[in-house]
């Protein structure tokens, strides 16, 4: 038709990680990335096509997690040469699976946590020094302060005599309980109030369920200037990464999230795209679903001409940090950031000092297309230590039976014994059905 055009899926490699920092932040080093991901989840090899083979497996387990897999393949052992006319069963799933998925979902969801959070910069260390030390001071001389305080009326004591430690352990117990510095319950009140904006306790039960269910599951994070700290769930049928077999997958170097958005949308993201660009890439959408119609019928087909699925991704690499070391005219130092391109040229009032760190590229890509919406180098990077090289990506996953990159779940231990039960409890009609005596 018209509103269609061929799907660009190239053979694409990832580009060099030793390129300057110049090549990667441009949009040809973005693109490269985009379409190598794109080649490695979206390529048709032999009729099958990795993240779909993989959305339509997550499907099947959900079905099954549901009570609700197809009854196809118990017909199949019941036909006679095709046939099922003879038969007059019940076809209706034993609901076997969803009742043990609620059980474990409801048990993983009862675990309580409390956020807690403590102070270990230098000033805070000393404060709780000085806080203990005068605990102990108190503990030494408590006979000493009691006799003061009876016989001359003068309550010297810092604490409640009856609240003080007796032994070291109790000390320690003490000061677990009772020392807490107002930053940090400031902290774990912002925390707290975070995660309760983002409704996370629904997140949290919708990742406990995709554990049980299919193995898997996924959030991301985000720093919006409108919206300030964002947390989402995703779908890890929807996502891509890396080869990796961490369970946790800390040692990916990119993520990738799968979505399907109408087109309007598409200037939120990119302002500066002209209205010849957005009928282009709206005819990129149709051509995508014609092309991986799997998913057709789990949508509403009335629109597909107006949605365009697009590759949210990140990347890892390094960038080169580089500072200019200033001595001052009072004998201070001082650091000024400079790009990488910045001579190395010293000279006696200042050097040069280069750091390489962690970082990661966000992009989003039209599917099947060349047209990059977005490449830039990640803003408010997550480090967990705060000055390490490690830096965290947008997309947080976790699968605890993965083997080789292959992923296991309860649901999917599950389906043996639930075909038997249901394959059982279709027998057992039968056999009823052929004990009634002729009329």
């Amino acid at each position: 038709s018209d509103n269609k055009v061929e799907l660009i899926l190239t053979s694409e490699t990832f580009p060099s990680h030793i390129a300057s920092d110049s090549e990667k932040e441009s949009k040809a080093y973005g693109l490269k990335v985009s379409k190598a991901i794109e080649q490695e989840w979206f390529r048709r090899s032999a009729g099958s096509c990795r993240f779909y083979d993989q959305y339509a497996d997550f499907h099947r387990l959900r079905l099954y997690a549901r009570g609700e897999q197809p009854i196809g393949k118990y017909k199949t052992e019941f036909a006679i040469d095709g046939d099922l006319s003879y038969l007059n069963l019940n076809w209706e799933i034993v609901p076997i699976i969803p009742k043990f998925v609620d059980i474990v979902v409801n048990g993983m969801s009862d675990r309580a946590y409390k956020v807690r959070a403590t102070a270990q910069d230098a000033m805070s260390a000393e404060k709780k020094n000085m806080f203990q030390d005068m605990i102990e001071a108190d503990m030494v001389s408590k006979d000493f302060l009691q006799m003061t305080k009876d016989q001359f009326g003068v309550d010297a004591f810092n604490v409640d005599p009856k609240d003080l430690p007796q032994t070291d352990e109790e000390l320690n117990l003490y000061m677990e309980l009772r020392y807490k510095p107002s930053i940090e319950i400031a902290e774990e009140i912002a925390i707290d109030n975070i995660l309760e904006m983002n409704d996370f306790k629904l997140i949290q039960e919708m990742c406990d369920k995709d554990q049980c269910e299919i193995g898997i599951s996924a959030t991301k994070h985000e720093f919006l200037k409108g919206e300030g700290i964002k947390v989402d769930y995703v779908d890890p049928a929807n996502m891509v990464w890396s080869y990796t077999e961490k369970p946790d997958f800390s040692d990916c170097y990119y993520y990738g999230e799968i979505k399907q958005v109408h087109y309007t949308e598409l200037r939120k993201i990119n302002p500066n795209l002209t209205d010849e660009q957005l009928e282009e890439i709206k005819q990129y959408g149709t051509s995508w679903y014609d092309a991986y119609n799997i998913t057709r019928k789990l949508y509403d087909d009335a629109f597909l001409d107006e949605v365009v699925t697009l590759l949210y991704f990140n990347y890892k690499t390094e960038k080169k940090f580089v500072y200019k070391e200033k001595t001052t005219k009072s004998g201070g130092k001082k650091l000024i950031l400079k790009d990488d391109s910045f001579s190395n040229a010293e000279s006696e009032n200042f050097r040069v000092v280069e750091i390489a760190k962690e970082v990661w590229y966000e992009g989003i890509l039209v599917a099947g297309s060349n047209h990059l919406l977005k490449w830039n180098l990640m803003s408010n990077m997550v480090r967990p230590k705060s000055a390490t090289q490690k830096a965290m990506p947008n997309y947080m996953m976790f699968a605890p039976r993965m083997y080789k990159g292959q992923i296991d779940s309860l649901v999917k231990r599950m389906i043996p014994f639930a075909d038997q039960i249901q394959l059982t409890h279709l027998k057992l009609q039968q056999v009823q059905s052929r004990m009634v005596p002729d009329g």
